[in-house]
């Protein structure tokens, strides 16, 4: 009992010592927040529900402020994707790293304008394009994993340069891919819905419905860093 208590431990430390788990986990908590008050009867405490929500999403915010240099640094070891299987998936990482890189000063701006640092800035038009960006990536995201598992099944040789892979690998590469597809979707589909009406299904899902995909997605987050520490 004592050695499944550190396990578990350990686990969550590994994940919080991390910024991007740590962020998975505040993502979680504010969803999870944010569906829990939906579901509450009790208007004072579906309240205090959403003031959490809020003030973890606002902290994930002022946390991607310092994200620029993180990000330029991983997209210039990324170059032009000479990693990749294929060519196809190097122009779609490309794309992908320099649409991320162009969302976080947008995002900045954004944040400057809703705190009212910069005046005479349209901040609705700002955060129309931090969506925009969002929708655009979650689905080069789609494509991207529904290629590599197309390769996955056609060409075992191209996952890494390896030469040859176990059945089993091949299937847990598999299932963390599909996963990720999953994850994928149902950001693509929250994304869609940030956007103003007219394109889609955007604005148009409900509150409780949003904060379910956004929960669902973030636990998926979760373990998907987990089950890729297993995959190693």
């Amino acid at each position: 009992m004592c050695d499944v208590f550190m396990n578990i431990l350990d686990e969550t430390c590994a994940i919080l010592e991390t910024y991007k788990g740590r962020d998975k986990v505040i993502r979680t908590l504010c969803y999870l927040s944010r569906l829990l008050g939906e579901l509450q009867s009790d208007s004072e405490l579906q309240k205090k529900f959403n003031i959490f929500g809020s003030s973890m999403s606002g902290t994930r915010t002022t946390l991607r402020l310092f994200d620029d240099i993180l990000v330029l640094r991983n997209n210039l070891q990324y170059g032009f994707g000479k990693n990749e299987p294929d060519k196809y998936m190097a122009i779609l990482g490309i794309t992908s790293n320099l649409i991320d890189q162009c969302y976080l000063p947008v995002e900045k701006i954004s944040w400057l304008a809703k705190h009212r640092l910069l005046t005479g800035i349209n901040n609705s038009k700002w955060e129309t394009a931090s969506s925009a960006c969002w929708v655009t990536t979650s689905y080069l995201t789609i494509l991207k994993t529904i290629r590599y598992l197309y390769l996955l099944e056609k060409h075992k040789e191209c996952l890494d340069q390896v030469p040859s892979i176990s059945p089993e690998k091949l299937h847990c590469l598999k299932t963390y891919h599909l996963l990720t597809l999953c994850r994928a979707f149902m950001d693509f589909t929250h994304a869609v819905n940030t956007l103003p009406p007219g394109f889609l299904w955007s604005s148009q899902l409900k509150s409780w419905t949003v904060s379910l995909i956004g929960t669902t997605s973030s636990v998926l987050g979760l373990y998907l860093i987990l089950y890729k520490k297993w995959l190693k």
